[in-house]
Protein backbone atom coordinates (compact mmCIF):
# COMPACT_ATOMS: atom_id res chain seq x y z
CA UNK A 1 0.00 0.00 0.00
CA UNK A 2 2.79 2.42 0.89
CA UNK A 3 4.33 2.04 -2.56
CA UNK A 4 0.98 2.98 -4.09
CA UNK A 5 0.84 6.04 -1.85
CA UNK A 6 4.36 7.06 -2.86
CA UNK A 7 3.65 6.64 -6.57
CA UNK A 8 0.37 8.50 -6.26
CA UNK A 9 1.98 11.31 -4.30
CA UNK A 10 4.85 11.58 -6.76
CA UNK A 11 2.74 11.91 -9.88
CA UNK A 12 0.06 14.04 -8.19
CA UNK A 13 2.76 16.44 -6.96
CA UNK A 14 4.24 16.79 -10.43
CA UNK A 15 0.84 17.34 -12.01
CA UNK A 16 0.10 19.87 -9.27
CA UNK A 17 3.20 21.84 -10.27
CA UNK A 18 1.85 22.09 -13.80
CA UNK A 19 -1.61 23.06 -12.63
CA UNK A 20 -0.18 25.59 -10.19
CA UNK A 21 1.67 27.19 -13.07
CA UNK A 22 -1.51 27.21 -15.11
CA UNK A 23 -3.43 28.80 -12.29
CA UNK A 24 -0.62 31.29 -11.78
CA UNK A 25 -1.04 32.31 -15.41
CA UNK A 26 -4.74 32.71 -14.81
CA UNK A 27 -4.10 34.92 -11.80
CA UNK A 28 -1.54 36.97 -13.69
CA UNK A 29 -4.10 37.53 -16.43
CA UNK A 30 -6.90 38.58 -14.05
CA UNK A 31 -5.60 42.16 -13.66
CA UNK A 32 -5.12 42.30 -17.45
CA UNK A 33 -8.62 41.05 -18.15
CA UNK A 34 -10.34 43.15 -15.49
CA UNK A 35 -8.51 46.35 -16.44
CA UNK A 36 -8.48 46.05 -20.23
CA UNK A 37 -11.81 44.26 -20.70
CA UNK A 38 -15.23 45.42 -19.58
CA UNK A 39 -17.35 42.85 -17.67
CA UNK A 40 -19.45 42.17 -20.77
CA UNK A 41 -16.27 41.39 -22.81
CA UNK A 42 -15.09 39.04 -20.08
CA UNK A 43 -18.54 37.49 -20.27
CA UNK A 44 -18.18 37.00 -24.03
CA UNK A 45 -14.82 35.29 -23.53
CA UNK A 46 -16.26 33.01 -20.88
CA UNK A 47 -19.26 31.99 -22.96
CA UNK A 48 -17.08 31.32 -26.00
CA UNK A 49 -14.88 29.10 -23.89
CA UNK A 50 -17.82 27.23 -22.40
CA UNK A 51 -19.44 26.68 -25.78
CA UNK A 52 -16.23 25.11 -27.04
CA UNK A 53 -16.08 22.92 -23.93
CA UNK A 54 -19.62 21.68 -24.65
CA UNK A 55 -18.75 20.88 -28.27
CA UNK A 56 -15.67 19.01 -27.08
CA UNK A 57 -17.72 16.88 -24.71
CA UNK A 58 -20.18 15.96 -27.44
CA UNK A 59 -17.64 15.00 -30.10
CA UNK A 60 -14.98 13.49 -27.83
CA UNK A 61 -17.16 10.43 -27.18
CA UNK A 62 -15.30 9.72 -23.94
CA UNK A 63 -12.22 8.70 -25.93
CA UNK A 64 -9.83 10.10 -23.33
CA UNK A 65 -11.18 7.85 -20.58
CA UNK A 66 -11.31 4.86 -22.92
CA UNK A 67 -7.61 5.22 -23.77
CA UNK A 68 -6.63 4.45 -20.16
CA UNK A 69 -8.86 1.39 -19.86
CA UNK A 70 -7.84 -0.24 -23.17
CA UNK A 71 -4.18 0.70 -23.02
CA UNK A 72 -3.74 -1.02 -19.65
CA UNK A 73 -5.85 -4.04 -20.65
CA UNK A 74 -3.72 -4.62 -23.78
CA UNK A 75 -1.05 -7.28 -23.42
CA UNK A 76 1.25 -6.51 -26.39
CA UNK A 77 2.81 -3.33 -27.75
CA UNK A 78 1.02 -3.58 -31.10
CA UNK A 79 -2.37 -3.45 -29.38
CA UNK A 80 -1.30 -0.46 -27.28
CA UNK A 81 -0.10 1.34 -30.40
CA UNK A 82 -3.46 0.70 -32.05
CA UNK A 83 -5.26 2.17 -29.03
CA UNK A 84 -3.31 5.44 -29.29
CA UNK A 85 -3.32 5.56 -33.09
CA UNK A 86 -7.05 4.90 -33.34
CA UNK A 87 -7.72 7.68 -30.80
CA UNK A 88 -5.60 10.11 -32.85
CA UNK A 89 -7.36 9.27 -36.12
CA UNK A 90 -10.77 9.57 -34.49
CA UNK A 91 -9.96 12.90 -32.84
CA UNK A 92 -8.54 14.43 -36.00
CA UNK A 93 -11.37 13.33 -38.30
CA UNK A 94 -14.48 13.78 -36.16
CA UNK A 95 -13.38 16.99 -34.47
CA UNK A 96 -12.29 18.47 -37.80
CA UNK A 97 -15.66 17.67 -39.40
CA UNK A 98 -17.59 19.23 -36.51
CA UNK A 99 -15.34 22.31 -36.61
CA UNK A 100 -16.16 22.83 -40.29
CA UNK A 101 -19.92 22.58 -39.58
CA UNK A 102 -19.75 25.06 -36.69
CA UNK A 103 -17.68 27.51 -38.75
CA UNK A 104 -20.24 27.36 -41.57
CA UNK A 105 -23.13 27.98 -39.16
CA UNK A 106 -21.36 30.61 -37.06
CA UNK A 107 -23.91 33.42 -37.54
CA UNK A 108 -27.00 31.50 -36.40
CA UNK A 109 -24.92 29.90 -33.63
CA UNK A 110 -23.83 33.35 -32.43
CA UNK A 111 -27.46 34.52 -32.39
CA UNK A 112 -28.41 31.48 -30.33
CA UNK A 113 -25.56 31.79 -27.82
CA UNK A 114 -25.18 35.55 -27.47
CA UNK A 115 -28.59 36.69 -28.75
CA UNK A 116 -26.68 38.58 -31.47
CA UNK A 117 -24.90 37.53 -34.73
CA UNK A 118 -22.03 40.00 -34.25
CA UNK A 119 -19.83 37.44 -32.49
CA UNK A 120 -19.83 34.93 -35.39
CA UNK A 121 -16.19 35.63 -36.34
CA UNK A 122 -15.13 35.01 -32.72
CA UNK A 123 -16.85 31.64 -32.82
CA UNK A 124 -15.07 30.65 -36.04
CA UNK A 125 -11.63 31.39 -34.60
CA UNK A 126 -12.51 29.63 -31.35
CA UNK A 127 -13.53 26.44 -33.16
CA UNK A 128 -10.21 26.38 -35.02
CA UNK A 129 -8.35 26.67 -31.72
CA UNK A 130 -10.52 23.85 -30.39
CA UNK A 131 -9.59 21.46 -33.21
CA UNK A 132 -5.90 22.08 -32.63
CA UNK A 133 -6.23 21.67 -28.86
CA UNK A 134 -8.06 18.34 -29.31
CA UNK A 135 -5.10 16.90 -31.20
CA UNK A 136 -2.75 18.15 -28.50
CA UNK A 137 -4.89 16.74 -25.68
CA UNK A 138 -4.98 13.28 -27.23
CA UNK A 139 -1.18 13.29 -27.32
CA UNK A 140 -1.07 14.54 -23.73
CA UNK A 141 -3.29 11.62 -22.73
CA UNK A 142 -0.62 9.33 -24.17
CA UNK A 143 1.95 10.98 -21.88
CA UNK A 144 -0.34 10.51 -18.88
CA UNK A 145 -1.07 6.88 -19.69
CA UNK A 146 2.69 6.28 -19.79
CA UNK A 147 2.94 8.19 -16.49
CA UNK A 148 5.46 10.61 -18.00
CA UNK A 149 4.31 13.29 -15.64
CA UNK A 150 7.50 15.38 -15.86
CA UNK A 151 7.31 15.52 -19.65
CA UNK A 152 3.58 16.27 -19.48
CA UNK A 153 4.10 19.19 -17.12
CA UNK A 154 7.07 20.51 -19.14
CA UNK A 155 4.93 20.65 -22.28
CA UNK A 156 2.12 22.32 -20.34
CA UNK A 157 4.50 24.94 -18.94
CA UNK A 158 5.85 25.76 -22.40
CA UNK A 159 2.32 26.17 -23.72
CA UNK A 160 1.37 28.36 -20.75
CA UNK A 161 4.39 30.60 -21.18
CA UNK A 162 3.62 31.06 -24.87
CA UNK A 163 -0.07 31.70 -24.22
CA UNK A 164 0.68 34.15 -21.40
CA UNK A 165 3.13 36.15 -23.50
CA UNK A 166 0.74 36.36 -26.43
CA UNK A 167 -2.22 37.30 -24.23
CA UNK A 168 -0.36 40.13 -22.53
CA UNK A 169 1.00 41.45 -25.82
CA UNK A 170 -2.24 41.26 -27.79
CA UNK A 171 -4.63 42.39 -25.04
CA UNK A 172 -2.58 44.86 -22.99
CA UNK A 173 -0.30 46.34 -25.66
CA UNK A 174 -2.18 45.87 -28.92
CA UNK A 175 -5.57 46.42 -27.23
CA UNK A 176 -7.18 43.69 -29.35
CA UNK A 177 -9.61 42.60 -26.63
CA UNK A 178 -11.41 39.30 -27.18
CA UNK A 179 -9.76 38.88 -30.59
CA UNK A 180 -6.32 38.99 -28.96
CA UNK A 181 -7.32 36.23 -26.58
CA UNK A 182 -8.54 34.04 -29.44
CA UNK A 183 -5.48 34.60 -31.61
CA UNK A 184 -3.16 33.67 -28.74
CA UNK A 185 -5.10 30.40 -28.35
CA UNK A 186 -4.75 29.54 -32.03
CA UNK A 187 -1.01 30.26 -32.12
CA UNK A 188 -0.11 28.42 -28.91
CA UNK A 189 -2.30 25.41 -29.78
CA UNK A 190 -0.76 25.18 -33.25
CA UNK A 191 2.79 25.05 -31.88
CA UNK A 192 2.04 22.48 -29.15
CA UNK A 193 -0.18 20.28 -31.31
CA UNK A 194 2.45 20.06 -34.06
CA UNK A 195 5.25 19.19 -31.61
CA UNK A 196 3.24 16.59 -29.70
CA UNK A 197 1.89 14.94 -32.84
CA UNK A 198 5.43 14.48 -34.17
CA UNK A 199 6.56 13.01 -30.84
CA UNK A 200 3.59 10.67 -30.39
CA UNK A 201 3.53 9.39 -33.96
CA UNK A 202 7.28 8.73 -33.81
CA UNK A 203 6.71 6.45 -30.80
CA UNK A 204 3.47 4.63 -31.65
CA UNK A 205 2.90 5.26 -35.35
CA UNK A 206 -0.51 5.87 -36.91
CA UNK A 207 -1.99 2.41 -36.56
CA UNK A 208 -5.77 2.24 -36.81
CA UNK A 209 -8.13 -0.51 -35.68
CA UNK A 210 -11.86 -0.24 -36.35
CA UNK A 211 -12.50 -2.94 -33.77
CA UNK A 212 -10.65 -1.09 -31.03
CA UNK A 213 -12.28 2.19 -32.04
CA UNK A 214 -15.74 0.64 -31.65
CA UNK A 215 -14.78 -0.90 -28.31
CA UNK A 216 -13.42 2.41 -27.00
CA UNK A 217 -16.51 4.27 -28.19
CA UNK A 218 -18.76 1.73 -26.48
CA UNK A 219 -16.80 2.15 -23.26
CA UNK A 220 -16.59 5.91 -23.54
CA UNK A 221 -20.12 6.70 -24.75
CA UNK A 222 -21.55 6.96 -21.21
CA UNK A 223 -18.93 9.62 -20.56
CA UNK A 224 -20.56 11.76 -23.26
CA UNK A 225 -23.76 11.90 -21.24
CA UNK A 226 -21.65 12.32 -18.14
CA UNK A 227 -19.86 15.20 -19.83
CA UNK A 228 -23.12 16.87 -20.78
CA UNK A 229 -24.33 16.51 -17.22
CA UNK A 230 -21.08 17.96 -15.91
CA UNK A 231 -21.36 20.82 -18.36
CA UNK A 232 -24.84 21.62 -17.08
CA UNK A 233 -23.58 21.49 -13.50
CA UNK A 234 -20.46 23.52 -14.20
CA UNK A 235 -21.31 26.00 -16.90
CA UNK A 236 -24.94 26.13 -18.05
CA UNK A 237 -25.66 28.74 -15.38
CA UNK A 238 -23.88 31.34 -17.58
CA UNK A 239 -26.53 30.97 -20.27
CA UNK A 240 -29.30 31.48 -17.70
CA UNK A 241 -27.44 34.47 -16.27
CA UNK A 242 -27.08 35.98 -19.73
CA UNK A 243 -30.81 35.54 -20.31
CA UNK A 244 -31.93 36.94 -16.93
CA UNK A 245 -29.18 39.44 -16.03
CA UNK A 246 -27.00 40.15 -19.12
CA UNK A 247 -23.33 39.76 -20.08
CA UNK A 248 -22.10 42.09 -17.30
CA UNK A 249 -23.46 39.67 -14.68
CA UNK A 250 -21.89 36.78 -16.59
CA UNK A 251 -18.50 38.53 -16.46
CA UNK A 252 -18.58 39.07 -12.67
CA UNK A 253 -19.86 35.55 -12.03
CA UNK A 254 -17.23 34.10 -14.37
CA UNK A 255 -14.50 35.76 -12.30
CA UNK A 256 -15.97 34.34 -9.08
CA UNK A 257 -16.17 30.93 -10.69
CA UNK A 258 -12.55 31.21 -11.77
CA UNK A 259 -11.43 31.54 -8.16
CA UNK A 260 -13.81 28.87 -6.91
CA UNK A 261 -12.64 26.60 -9.72
CA UNK A 262 -9.16 26.89 -8.21
CA UNK A 263 -10.14 23.92 -6.07
CA UNK A 264 -10.56 21.81 -9.15
CA UNK A 265 -7.31 23.02 -10.71
CA UNK A 266 -5.07 22.74 -7.64
CA UNK A 267 -6.57 19.82 -5.74
CA UNK A 268 -9.03 17.75 -7.77
CA UNK A 269 -7.61 17.69 -11.30
CA UNK A 270 -3.96 16.83 -10.41
CA UNK A 271 -5.10 13.91 -8.28
CA UNK A 272 -7.51 12.60 -10.91
CA UNK A 273 -4.90 12.92 -13.65
CA UNK A 274 -2.75 10.54 -11.66
CA UNK A 275 -5.65 8.44 -10.42
CA UNK A 276 -6.94 7.43 -13.85
CA UNK A 277 -3.88 5.25 -14.25
CA UNK A 278 -3.09 4.43 -10.62
CA UNK A 279 -6.52 2.99 -9.72
CA UNK A 280 -6.09 0.14 -12.18
CA UNK A 281 -2.59 -0.67 -10.88
CA UNK A 282 -3.81 -0.70 -7.26
CA UNK A 283 -6.60 -3.12 -8.27
CA UNK A 284 -4.00 -5.88 -8.57
CA UNK A 285 -2.85 -5.53 -4.95
CA UNK A 286 -4.11 -7.71 -2.10
CA UNK A 287 -5.20 -4.78 0.09
CA UNK A 288 -6.67 -2.77 -2.81
CA UNK A 289 -9.91 -1.78 -1.06
CA UNK A 290 -8.11 -0.52 2.03
CA UNK A 291 -5.83 1.51 -0.22
CA UNK A 292 -8.86 2.98 -2.01
CA UNK A 293 -10.41 4.00 1.33
CA UNK A 294 -7.23 5.58 2.61
CA UNK A 295 -6.56 7.38 -0.65
CA UNK A 296 -10.02 8.91 -0.57
CA UNK A 297 -9.54 10.17 2.98
CA UNK A 298 -6.29 11.92 2.11
CA UNK A 299 -7.83 13.27 -1.09
CA UNK A 300 -10.82 14.61 0.84
CA UNK A 301 -8.60 16.28 3.43
CA UNK A 302 -6.48 17.89 0.73
CA UNK A 303 -9.37 19.45 -1.17
CA UNK A 304 -11.03 20.69 2.02
CA UNK A 305 -7.78 22.41 2.95
CA UNK A 306 -7.74 24.06 -0.48
CA UNK A 307 -11.36 25.23 -0.06
CA UNK A 308 -10.53 26.67 3.32
CA UNK A 309 -7.55 28.60 1.94
CA UNK A 310 -9.50 30.13 -0.93
CA UNK A 311 -12.54 30.97 1.19
CA UNK A 312 -10.59 32.63 3.98
CA UNK A 313 -8.55 34.98 1.79
CA UNK A 314 -10.71 35.67 -1.27
CA UNK A 315 -11.69 39.20 -0.22
CA UNK A 316 -8.05 40.29 0.04
CA UNK A 317 -7.14 38.53 -3.20
CA UNK A 318 -9.87 40.27 -5.16
CA UNK A 319 -8.94 43.70 -3.79
CA UNK A 320 -5.43 43.18 -5.19
CA UNK A 321 -6.16 41.28 -8.40
CA UNK A 322 -9.41 42.64 -9.83
CA UNK A 323 -10.90 45.96 -10.79
CA UNK A 324 -13.55 47.48 -8.48
CA UNK A 325 -16.45 46.60 -10.79
CA UNK A 326 -15.64 42.91 -10.20
CA UNK A 327 -15.31 42.98 -6.39
CA UNK A 328 -18.84 41.73 -5.68
CA UNK A 329 -17.61 38.31 -6.82
CA UNK A 330 -16.10 37.66 -3.37
CA UNK A 331 -19.42 36.50 -1.86
CA UNK A 332 -19.82 33.78 -4.51
CA UNK A 333 -16.38 32.18 -4.33
CA UNK A 334 -16.78 30.05 -1.14
CA UNK A 335 -19.97 28.50 -2.51
CA UNK A 336 -18.38 27.64 -5.84
CA UNK A 337 -15.35 26.19 -4.04
CA UNK A 338 -17.60 24.04 -1.83
CA UNK A 339 -19.34 22.73 -4.94
CA UNK A 340 -16.01 21.41 -6.20
CA UNK A 341 -15.50 19.42 -3.03
CA UNK A 342 -18.62 17.46 -3.94
CA UNK A 343 -17.50 17.32 -7.57
CA UNK A 344 -14.16 15.75 -6.64
CA UNK A 345 -15.82 13.24 -4.34
CA UNK A 346 -18.32 12.27 -7.02
CA UNK A 347 -15.54 11.56 -9.51
CA UNK A 348 -13.72 9.42 -6.95
CA UNK A 349 -16.90 7.53 -6.08
CA UNK A 350 -17.10 6.32 -9.71
CA UNK A 351 -14.29 3.95 -8.81
CA UNK A 352 -16.46 0.84 -8.60
CA UNK A 353 -18.07 1.48 -11.99
CA UNK A 354 -14.72 2.10 -13.67
CA UNK A 355 -13.03 -0.98 -12.21
CA UNK A 356 -15.87 -3.26 -13.28
CA UNK A 357 -16.34 -1.51 -16.67
CA UNK A 358 -19.99 -0.92 -15.78
CA UNK A 359 -19.96 2.72 -16.82
CA UNK A 360 -23.52 3.03 -18.12
CA UNK A 361 -24.97 4.15 -14.74
CA UNK A 362 -22.75 7.24 -15.04
CA UNK A 363 -24.92 8.45 -17.90
CA UNK A 364 -28.10 7.95 -15.88
CA UNK A 365 -26.69 9.80 -12.89
CA UNK A 366 -25.47 12.72 -14.94
CA UNK A 367 -28.67 12.97 -16.97
CA UNK A 368 -30.82 12.92 -13.84
CA UNK A 369 -28.62 15.41 -12.03
CA UNK A 370 -28.58 17.62 -15.12
CA UNK A 371 -32.38 17.78 -15.23
CA UNK A 372 -32.55 18.73 -11.55
CA UNK A 373 -29.82 21.33 -12.08
CA UNK A 374 -31.64 22.99 -14.95
CA UNK A 375 -34.72 23.27 -12.76
CA UNK A 376 -32.65 24.81 -9.98
CA UNK A 377 -31.07 27.27 -12.41
CA UNK A 378 -34.46 28.33 -13.73
CA UNK A 379 -35.88 28.92 -10.24
CA UNK A 380 -32.85 30.35 -8.41
CA UNK A 381 -31.07 32.34 -11.14
CA UNK A 382 -34.27 33.93 -12.31
CA UNK A 383 -34.84 35.32 -8.81
CA UNK A 384 -31.37 35.65 -7.24
CA UNK A 385 -29.14 35.94 -10.33
CA UNK A 386 -25.47 35.16 -9.54
CA UNK A 387 -26.08 34.07 -5.94
CA UNK A 388 -28.81 31.74 -7.15
CA UNK A 389 -26.39 30.25 -9.66
CA UNK A 390 -23.82 29.55 -6.94
CA UNK A 391 -26.34 27.94 -4.58
CA UNK A 392 -27.77 25.82 -7.40
CA UNK A 393 -24.26 24.61 -8.25
CA UNK A 394 -23.60 23.47 -4.66
CA UNK A 395 -26.91 21.60 -4.42
CA UNK A 396 -26.39 19.93 -7.79
CA UNK A 397 -22.88 18.65 -7.08
CA UNK A 398 -23.99 17.38 -3.67
CA UNK A 399 -26.78 15.40 -5.36
CA UNK A 400 -24.35 14.01 -7.94
CA UNK A 401 -21.89 12.86 -5.25
CA UNK A 402 -24.58 11.14 -3.17
CA UNK A 403 -26.15 9.40 -6.17
CA UNK A 404 -22.78 8.25 -7.53
CA UNK A 405 -21.77 6.88 -4.13
CA UNK A 406 -24.96 4.83 -3.75
CA UNK A 407 -24.82 3.28 -7.23
CA UNK A 408 -21.08 2.56 -7.20
CA UNK A 409 -21.26 0.91 -3.77
CA UNK A 410 -23.88 -1.51 -5.08
CA UNK A 411 -21.58 -2.51 -7.94
CA UNK A 412 -18.28 -2.67 -6.07
CA UNK A 413 -18.57 -2.08 -2.30
CA UNK A 414 -15.70 -0.18 -0.71
CA UNK A 415 -15.64 0.14 3.12
CA UNK A 416 -15.48 3.94 3.41
CA UNK A 417 -15.48 5.32 6.97
CA UNK A 418 -18.20 7.99 7.31
CA UNK A 419 -17.11 9.15 10.77
CA UNK A 420 -13.66 10.05 9.54
CA UNK A 421 -15.12 12.00 6.61
CA UNK A 422 -17.50 13.79 8.99
CA UNK A 423 -14.48 14.73 11.13
CA UNK A 424 -12.78 16.22 8.06
CA UNK A 425 -15.81 18.33 7.15
CA UNK A 426 -16.46 19.39 10.75
CA UNK A 427 -12.86 20.47 11.25
CA UNK A 428 -12.88 22.57 8.08
CA UNK A 429 -16.19 24.20 9.04
CA UNK A 430 -14.85 25.04 12.49
CA UNK A 431 -11.69 26.64 11.11
CA UNK A 432 -13.73 28.66 8.61
CA UNK A 433 -16.13 29.88 11.32
CA UNK A 434 -13.49 31.02 13.82
CA UNK A 435 -12.35 34.19 11.96
CA UNK A 436 -15.93 35.27 11.35
CA UNK A 437 -16.87 34.79 14.98
CA UNK A 438 -13.74 36.62 16.13
CA UNK A 439 -14.34 39.47 13.68
CA UNK A 440 -16.55 41.15 16.25
CA UNK A 441 -13.57 41.27 18.60
CA UNK A 442 -10.78 42.44 16.26
CA UNK A 443 -13.05 44.71 14.21
CA UNK A 444 -11.93 46.01 10.81
CA UNK A 445 -8.20 45.87 11.48
CA UNK A 446 -6.71 44.08 8.42
CA UNK A 447 -3.49 43.01 10.15
CA UNK A 448 -5.29 41.20 12.97
CA UNK A 449 -7.88 39.82 10.59
CA UNK A 450 -5.23 38.37 8.24
CA UNK A 451 -3.33 36.89 11.16
CA UNK A 452 -6.48 35.25 12.49
CA UNK A 453 -7.33 33.77 9.10
CA UNK A 454 -3.78 32.45 8.71
CA UNK A 455 -3.97 30.78 12.12
CA UNK A 456 -7.32 29.23 11.18
CA UNK A 457 -5.86 27.82 7.96
CA UNK A 458 -2.77 26.41 9.68
CA UNK A 459 -4.96 25.00 12.42
CA UNK A 460 -6.83 22.64 10.10
CA UNK A 461 -4.05 20.08 9.44
CA UNK A 462 -2.94 20.39 13.06
CA UNK A 463 -6.49 19.68 14.18
CA UNK A 464 -6.57 16.54 12.05
CA UNK A 465 -3.26 15.28 13.43
CA UNK A 466 -4.23 16.00 17.03
CA UNK A 467 -7.63 14.42 16.47
CA UNK A 468 -6.02 11.14 15.36
CA UNK A 469 -6.99 11.31 11.69
CA UNK A 470 -3.62 9.84 10.68
CA UNK A 471 -3.48 7.43 13.62
CA UNK A 472 -3.95 4.19 11.68
CA UNK A 473 -1.04 4.75 9.33
CA UNK A 474 1.00 6.97 11.60
CA UNK A 475 2.39 10.38 10.81
CA UNK A 476 5.66 8.67 9.99
CA UNK A 477 4.15 7.21 6.85
CA UNK A 478 2.81 10.56 5.77
CA UNK A 479 6.32 11.93 6.00
CA UNK A 480 7.60 9.08 3.85
CA UNK A 481 5.38 10.02 0.92
CA UNK A 482 7.66 12.77 -0.47
CA UNK A 483 10.37 10.14 -0.79
CA UNK A 484 8.99 9.33 -4.21
CA UNK A 485 9.72 12.87 -5.34
CA UNK A 486 13.24 12.84 -3.89
CA UNK A 487 14.05 9.54 -5.60
CA UNK A 488 12.68 10.85 -8.87
CA UNK A 489 14.93 13.90 -8.74
CA UNK A 490 18.02 11.98 -7.63
CA UNK A 491 17.81 9.05 -10.05
CA UNK A 492 21.01 8.26 -11.91
CA UNK A 493 22.51 5.30 -13.79
CA UNK A 494 23.95 4.08 -10.48
CA UNK A 495 20.51 4.09 -8.86
CA UNK A 496 18.12 2.31 -11.22
CA UNK A 497 14.51 3.47 -11.16
CA UNK A 498 11.59 1.23 -10.35
CA UNK A 499 10.13 -0.34 -13.52
CA UNK A 500 7.64 1.93 -15.24
CA UNK A 501 4.16 0.35 -15.20
CA UNK A 502 2.93 -0.76 -18.59
CA UNK A 503 0.57 0.28 -19.65
CA UNK A 504 -9.71 25.21 -20.72
CA UNK A 505 -9.36 27.95 -23.97
CA UNK A 506 -9.59 30.48 -21.08
CA UNK A 507 -6.32 30.61 -19.05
Amino acid sequence: MLRAFRESFKHTSIYTIGNLAGKAVGFIMIPIYTHFLAPHEYGVMDMLDLTIVLIGMLVGMGMGSAIFRFYYSSEVDRDRQEVIGSALWFSAAITGLVALVVAALARPASSLIFRSPIYAHFLQIAILAFWLSTLAETCKTYLRVKQRSVFFVTVSLVQLALSLSLNIYLIAFRRMGVMGFLLSSVISNTVIAAALMLYTVSEVGLHFSMTKTRQMLDYGLPFVFSGIGLFVLNFADRYFLNAFAGLDAVGVYALAYKFGFTINVLAVAPFLQMWQAQMFLIERERDAKETYVRMFEYFAAFILLAVLAVSLFIEYILKIAAGPEYFSAYALVPLVALAYVFSGWAQYFRLGMLLTRRTRPIATIMAGTGVVTLALYWVLIRRYHAMGAAVATVLSFALMAAWTFIVSQRIYPIPYRPRRIAALVGGAALCYAVPWIAHGVVGDKPIYDLLLRSVALAGYPLLLIQGGFFANDGVRRIRELPGGIRRLLSRSPKAPAEPEPAGDLLP
